[in-house]
């Protein structure tokens, strides 16, 4: 018995042994770290999406939009913004208007409609999603307090609470196991480097 045991033993240590690694001739051995041209790849965090959270994303910035007070709604958003700069766990620069806001937003959708082919796919969250939607959001919420602003939320803004917050997720994680390395193409906000 003694003998199976120690030819087992041998087995497992060819197989799994750290000598075995000198063995394999330096050619075949994997590289240890890929190299990406910052100009075609940045970084984002893969987040499951249902298509009905993007069309519901969609359905809150039209009904922001196309509310009869929107445009009174600007000095809302300038608070919000210096409010938000003053306060140090913001150290992204933020957009100060509402065009800009809104052209982010229509941004991401545009890209994650693109993203998800069947109810039910995967998006790249980008870097600065949070403040946006934390901007965005809050700024919403001020327009549905404010006695003379017509807004409100529309019924479906509880599916957009539940994507904001997959993606928040995927940020908090301790590991940046949802982190990835992505072609920029890929990725709302990003332009690659045209090709030479």
């Amino acid at each position: 018995m003694g003998a199976l045991r120690t030819k087992r033993m041998g087995l497992f240590e060819t197989l799994f042994s750290s000598s075995t690694r000198d063995t394999v001739p330096q050619a075949q051995q994997p590289n240890q770290h890929e190299i990406f041209p910052e100009d075609k790849y940045n970084v984002a965090y893969a987040v499951a999406a249902r298509r009905e959270e993007i069309r519901a994303l969609e359905h809150l910035l039209e009904a922001d939009q196309t509310s009869p007070t929107a445009l009174e709604a600007e000095p809302f958003l300038q608070d919000i913004i210096e409010d938000m700069e003053r306060d140090r766990e913001y150290s992204l620069r933020l957009r100060t208007s509402g065009e800009e806001l809104v052209d982010d937003i229509r941004e991401l959708i545009e890209h994650w409609d693109n993203q998800v082919d069947e109810q039910i796919g995967t998006i790249w969250w980008p870097i600065g999603a949070d403040t946006t939607f934390r901007l965005y959001l809050h700024y919403l919420e001020l327009r549905v307090d404010a006695e003379d602003d017509q807004f409100s939320f529309p019924e479906s803004a509880g599916q957009v609470h539940t994507l904001v917050q997959r993606g928040l997720s995927a940020m908090e994680d301790d590991d940046d196991s949802k982190l990835a390395v992505v072609h920029k193409r890929d990725i709302p906000w990003e332009e690659p480097a045209e090709d030479s």
